[in-house]
């Protein structure tokens, strides 16, 4: 039976859950880096912009659970209206900085109001804890991503390692945490996707892992390997994306890890610290 799109999150978790081919990957593609425009392009426009036949696009919104076209559209332009109102008012004189901080704002208020996001970020949190070893991985631009959250993670889970390369040698690494007996792999892929971390995702689950990705809500439209996808939303006001939401949800889900492991966390701490003073790492 068909759903009826009844909010601006229900058309989204549609395209999480789809099954997709690669063409009605690249519809979810166009229609999520232009929601604001597609809202309003008919079957024909669309499939014109992504280069597939208007069949195609209907198709593409019947794989999505809509009788007709017309009641894709309508749920597509209740999730550009939603999201429009949320943003603030902005001056005409605005810098690209203002503007930037602004988007980013719009982008934490969308997070705030993701349906079950706390659910998951649990959820997520104590399965990774309970991986022993486990491999963070992250490539090119998610690099420093995934060093940061090795980094602070280390002082509660002791078995964190980082892979920041997309070669064999990362595969030997993954290979390795599965011999070892890791359960879970952790991936921090943001775009451009590296094509390297893509295959790695898929080797990884080939192996026996299960994965967790963290990355923009675009990645919904090829991620389907992922076990776990926590999704955020990034800035393009400035040359370079701005990414504020993916640290709150790399430090949540850290938060996470600790909470479903209180006793093994604080031990944890209290020995990084005792070792932090025996070295005097800090000043005082």
């Amino acid at each position: 039976m068909t759903r009826s799109a009844t909010s601006s999150d229900d058309i989204y978790d549609r395209f999480r859950s789809a099954r997709l081919s690669p063409a009605q990957r690249r519809i979810a593609r166009y229609i999520v880096d232009h929601r604001d425009a597609a809202a309003f392009l008919t079957s024909e426009s669309i499939a014109q912009q992504v280069g597939v036949s208007q069949p195609s696009v209907s198709r593409f919104a019947a794989a999505l659970g809509y009788a007709r076209f017309s009641d894709f559209k309508r749920a597509l332009q209740k999730w550009a209206r939603s999201e429009m109102s949320t943003l603030a008012p902005q001056s005409v004189d605005a810098s690209p900085l203002y503007e930037a901080i602004s988007a980013e704002i719009a982008n934490l208020q969308w997070l705030g109001n993701s349906a079950g996001l706390g659910e998951q970020i649990s959820r997520v949190g104590a399965a990774i804890m309970s991986s022993k070893p486990l491999p963070v991985v992250g490539l090119r631009f998610s690099r420093s991503f995934a060093e940061h959250f090795a980094y602070l993670g280390a002082k509660v889970h002791s078995g964190i390692s980082v892979i920041d390369r997309g070669d064999t040698q990362a595969k030997e690494s993954i290979a390795r945490a599965y011999s070892q007996g890791a359960t879970w792999c952790l991936f921090f892929i943001l775009p451009r996707y590296p094509r390297e971390a893509c295959e790695l995702v898929r080797y990884a689950r080939q192996m026996g892992l299960k994965v967790a990705v963290l990355s923009d809500e675009s990645f919904a439209t090829v991620g389907h390997e992922a076990d776990e996808l926590i999704t955020v939303r990034l800035g393009s006001g400035l040359l370079f994306d701005t990414s504020a939401a993916i640290n709150i949800m790399s430090s949540a889900l850290l938060h996470a890890m600790a909470d479903s492991s209180p006793g093994s966390s604080q031990e944890g701490l209290e020995r990084f610290e005792r070792h932090a003073s025996d070295l005097e790492v800090f000043e005082d």
